[in-house]
């Protein structure tokens, strides 16, 4: 099921005289975990069904305000309202996942989503293609792709996710100028790690007033090793994905949720992983998926 948290909590109740902006996280809460996912080079004796059911998912984020795309009838006097009145580095943007939950991610591709069409969309679709070229591996037969790529085929999940993903993102080195960086932190749960999306003031300029990132993940099984321990493993733990963002003014910066007196706070996504298991017997249970 794909949920949504956001800030405020009630966005009706959003009033952008009060704070101009807005943070929205949304994604699926009950994701299969991949629990084949170290099997670079599956064995012969491996199940079609656990090579090949590798699931990617994707978390968004929204950043709105009340501005719209129309920069160029903009005034340039700073002030004039929060969204016009910003730096270079318009924005940063910070999605975490847990450690200590039994379970992780694997990042695939990071994006900035845009909406067809843009003047710029056709050089953006041939800085895509270039793009989708140079990663491909070169191999004289592109069908041993499939042995090296995680869920084998050579329409393997993993290579349509980046193709799809890059293919709706704007290219990171368009004049729109965004970047993504691995980060992390240590929190109350223990350590939490993550992306941090980079957005330029140029973005907020032709992109409007709802930007929007996504994360494509995979989720695999990463139990701590106890080694006096009998080794029965329990369930994967519910936990919570962190979303915060700060927008950056020559004035003043504006935190999503604001900071309070023990520093950062977050809106939280709680997710509870499940085993293909799980999964497939949830699936049996309930064929319509309600």
């Amino acid at each position: 099921m794909i949920e949504v948290v956001s800030e405020p909590r009630d966005l009706s109740t959003w009033d952008k005289n009060q704070n101009p902006f807005y943070l929205e996280l949304y994604g699926e809460t009950s994701p299969t975990v991949d629990e084949a996912h170290a099997e670079v080079l599956p064995s012969a004796e491996s199940s079609v069904r656990t090579t090949t059911d590798a699931p990617v998912y994707e978390y968004w984020w929204t950043l709105g305000h009340g501005g719209t795309p129309t920069r160029p009838r903009w005034p340039h006097t700073r002030g004039k309202e929060p969204w016009q009145d910003l730096r270079s580095t318009a924005a940063h943007v910070f999605l975490y996942f847990p450690l200590s939950a039994g379970w992780r991610v694997s990042e695939i591709a990071a994006t900035l989503k845009y909406l067809s069409p843009v003047p710029e969309q056709h050089d953006w679709l041939k800085a895509v293609a270039r793009g989708l070229h140079e990663v491909q591996p070169l191999f004289a037969d592109a069908s041993r792709v499939a042995d090296f790529v995680p869920g084998g085929g050579a329409t393997s999940k993993w290579l349509q996710a980046v193709s799809k993903l890059q293919v709706s993102s704007v290219p990171s080195g368009s004049n729109l100028k965004w970047s993504v960086r691995k980060v992390t932190f240590g929190s109350e749960s223990g350590v939490m790690q993550g992306v941090m999306w980079t957005i330029s003031r140029a973005a907020f300029d032709r992109l409007g007033g709802r930007l929007t990132g996504s994360l494509a993940v995979s989720f695999l099984p990463a139990r701590s090793q106890e080694p006096d321990r009998v080794r029965d493993l329990p369930p994967y733990q519910e936990a919570d994905l962190l979303a915060h963002a700060g927008v950056f003014g020559h004035s003043q910066a504006r935190w999503l949720p604001d900071k309070d007196e023990s520093g950062h706070r977050f809106v939280h996504l709680r997710v509870a992983p499940q085993s293909s298991t799980q999964s497939e017997a949830m699936r049996l249970a309930d064929p319509q998926g309600r």
